[in-house]
């Protein structure tokens, strides 16, 4: 028998939001059953979409040395790339593992 686990569990073991666990149902990336008012999500599937995510948690200081990084590396008379273009990469790069 399949164990079915509801949003705040399946959340819970991808180390996520829930509601990002419903953007993934809502968006087709993992499949879910209604039961009632719940959504309920195979434990496998769950368990297989964590595992090709990558890490989700980035220290601050490690951001920080990033941003040190990336603004000293951006060449003289170009536009110096601000924390926003950093979080918008940085979003971007997961969005892609």
């Amino acid at each position: 028998m399949e164990e079915l686990l509801d949003v705040r569990h399946a959340a819970a073991l991808a180390g996520r939001h829930p509601e990002t666990v419903r953007r993934w149902v809502w968006s087709g990336r993992l499949a879910a059953r209604r039961r009632g008012d719940k959504l309920l999500i195979a434990r496998r599937d769950i368990e297989a979409l964590a595992a090709t995510l990558a890490p989700s948690a980035t220290d601050l200081a490690t951001w920080a040395k990033r941003a040190r990084e990336a603004r000293a590396a951006s060449a003289p008379g170009r536009r110096k790339r601000t924390a926003a273009d950093l979080v918008l990469a940085d979003r971007r790069e997961r969005s892609t593992r």
